[in-house]
């Protein structure tokens, strides 16, 4: 029983990884990419830390050669494919853990009506767990996050 209680972890984390793995294959032939951060469930984010976030971000992106275009705030519509990263801090208080959220929302196809619209293809997730300088761990996550998603983009697009 100890063990299985010692490998529950290590499958969970598995599992997470074989899931952006599956839908990894949704980011072949994004040629560039709009970027936008909600921290609307975080709002002990500054505007001024959001900046640095959207930073770490952009950095990470042109260091992979990921073109970035100019996000379009009136018209969402053509922000098409969307890099977002949401960050949920909403947990802080009773568990003392936030999430970054990573998604790629582009166009799909509905097999059934064949009907387009606009949807998540690809996620990464990471919860962490603040130190005393919230922000600053919440960057330190961010960096990690970006070099994933940077590594499995140029997989997908060599």
């Amino acid at each position: 029983m100890r063990y299985l209680l010692c490998l529950l972890p290590l499958l969970v984390g598995l599992q997470l990884q074989l899931q952006a793995v599956e839908n990894a294959t949704h980011l072949r032939g994004i040629n560039f990419l709009y970027m936008n951060i909600d921290s609307s469930f975080a709002t002990e984010v500054t505007a001024t830390e959001r900046l640095d976030l959207s930073d770490i971000m952009e950095l990470s992106l042109r260091r992979g050669e990921i073109e970035l275009r100019n996000f379009i705030a009136n018209k969402p519509e053509l922000n098409v494919p969307l890099i977002v990263l949401s960050i949920d801090t909403s947990n802080r208080v009773s568990t003392g853990q936030f999430d970054l959220i990573l998604q790629i929302r582009d166009h799909v196809t509905i097999d059934r009506n064949k009907d387009k619209t606009v949807a998540t293809t690809f996620e990464l997730r990471r919860t962490a767990r603040s130190d005393v300088n919230e922000v600053d761990t919440i960057k330190a996550t961010l960096r990690e996050l970006m070099a994933e998603f940077v590594a499995i983009y140029t997989k997908e697009n060599p």
